[in-house]
């Protein structure tokens, strides 16, 4: 039945797709991010569904209206990106291993994060792709953070097979990355920075506290992965949020009741885990990570500027072998580099190490103009809300990426995506065609303005006025 439901919506959603474009871009990211098709249990499982969305997409990209087709920005972000792809694809032609599949789905997020560029223009789809970016991830905190409570926390979440997310790490630092957002997504329904329209907007309180207990579900799923990154990431994004929050109090109140539980009854492999941090040269996991980092630093200072190329923990044993530091009867064999910082550098040098390194910066950069532009603004506010998370849970990608490799890990696309798009429309943004005023009930301490989507309000509904330039 899950299989029948899914494939009806997949085949009802392709012609929307072809006639509107840009709405294929939401089901590329939404399969992209939450893979529902990987849990199904028959044929469905393994289905192509991102490639169809994804054919369906680009076919509508040609024959959709000039007006609704923009150019790729010519940002810093979209620079450095292009010029990472072409320096993987250097490293690629001289690797040590069969790099293709890698270097293919690189072409493939490449791709379809430029198509985004060029497809998603405009307040009203800017904030339903990051509305799509917040349930895809938030189903799973929901999903695991219930689950945990349900079972004691004796058993580890899990991400589903064959997606981005697959195991516990991945999975992790996703829910990391995406708990800011869902902070801002509760606040924005809550406040009423935000209008879809009249329906929408008498259920916006229980929207937002929908999201809010999503909040501290997923921040409870994140844990109860058992990731130790995840620890040093929750650990890392935990300062920021706070200072976020209001009623600080209180949230001190209940974080301290929540260690003293979590100290009590916690399961004695969260503890071991947590432990493990300060103990890691007992634990034979972590100084095996401690031989791939070598490894790979030692494949960087060899070959500079092109490092061994994609996939080298797959080359051969014995090569991987003479660039460890030592070796041990539990490490030794070809392993996976556990490191971000480390992948980068065994896999592409130096080089590839600084260019990635350079992107990451001109998207924190750029998303901390947004912020500065946005302030003083209340209709820009929810836009400087998410440009806010989507710094903290970049920093919560580099913390965790201590200790994982995930140098080409899809949701870090999505984010550097989403900001050349918060770029161009705050750059564009015209105040004299902004609808103001605030949802009706919107609370008053908050001081949130609507933005009332065109197409989801009635035309006699919408009042514009010109604000002053001074």
């Amino acid at each position: 039945m899950r299989d029948l439901l899914l494939a009806g919506l997949l085949l009802g959603a392709l012609p929307i797709i072809f006639m509107r474009p840009w709405v294929g871009i939401l089901g590329w990211y939404l399969v992209g991010l939450m893979s529902p098709h990987r849990l199904a249990w028959g044929f469905m499982f393994s289905a192509p569904v991102a490639q169809l969305i994804a054919i369906a997409t680009l076919a509508g990209l040609l024959f959709v209206k000039k007006a609704e087709r923009r150019a790729i920005p010519f940002t810093p972000e979209v620079i450095l990106l292009v010029c990472l792809f072409a320096y993987f694809t250097l490293t690629s032609f001289y690797a040590w291993a069969y790099p293709w599949e890698m270097w293919e789905q690189m072409l493939k997020m490449l791709l379809m994060t430029l198509v985004t560029m060029m497809l998603i223009s405009g307040q009203r789809k800017l904030f339903f792709l990051l509305l799509i970016v917040v349930v895809s991830l938030a189903f799973y905190g929901v999903k695991g953070g219930v689950f945990t409570l349900l079972s004691g926390g004796e058993y580890r979440v899990l991400g589903p097979r064959l997606s981005f997310i697959q195991g516990a790490t991945n999975l992790a630092l996703a829910l990391v990355m995406v708990l800011p957002a869902i902070l801002v997504t509760a606040r924005a329904f809550r406040f009423g920075w935000v209008s879809l329209g009249q329906t929408i907007d008498k259920w916006r309180g229980v929207i937002g506290y929908g999201f809010y207990a999503a909040f501290w579900l997923t921040g409870l799923a994140a844990i109860f992965t058992y990731s130790r990154g995840a620890l040093l990431g929750l650990a890392a994004v935990a300062p920021f949020i706070f200072l976020k929050m209001s009623r600080k109090w209180l949230l001190i109140a209940v974080a301290a009741f929540a260690f003293g539980v979590i100290g009590l009854t916690a399961p004695d492999q969260l503890t071991q885990r947590a432990q493990t941090i300060q103990t890691y040269h007992e634990d034979h996991s972590a100084m095996q990570r401690l031989q791939a980092w070598g490894v790979n630093w030692n494949i960087a200072v060899e070959n500079p500027m092109l490092g061994s190329g994609f996939s080298n923990a797959s080359m051969d044993p014995d090569l991987w072998l003479s660039y460890a530091n030592w070796i041990e009867p539990w490490a030794a064999r070809p392993r996976a580099a556990h490191s971000l910082y480390f992948q980068l550098l065994g896999h592409h040098g130096f080089g590839g190490f600084f260019l990635f390194m350079a992107l990451i910066t001109a998207t924190l950069v750029s998303l901390a103009r947004v912020r500065i532009k946005c302030r003083g603004r209340d209709e820009l506010r929810w836009i400087a809300e998410y440009a806010w998370a989507l710094q903290v849970g970049i920093i919560g990608y580099l913390v965790t990426g201590l200790f994982l490799d995930v140098a080409y890990y899809t949701l870090i696309y999505v984010f550097i995506a989403a900001t050349v798009l918060m770029v161009r429309e705050v750059k564009e943004y015209n105040l004299t065609g902004a609808p103001l005023g605030r949802v009706a009930g919107a609370s008053a301490h908050e001081k949130p303005s609507r933005i009332a989507f065109p197409g989801f309000v009635r035309k006699e509904n919408r009042s514009y006025s010109r604000p002053s330039r001074n």
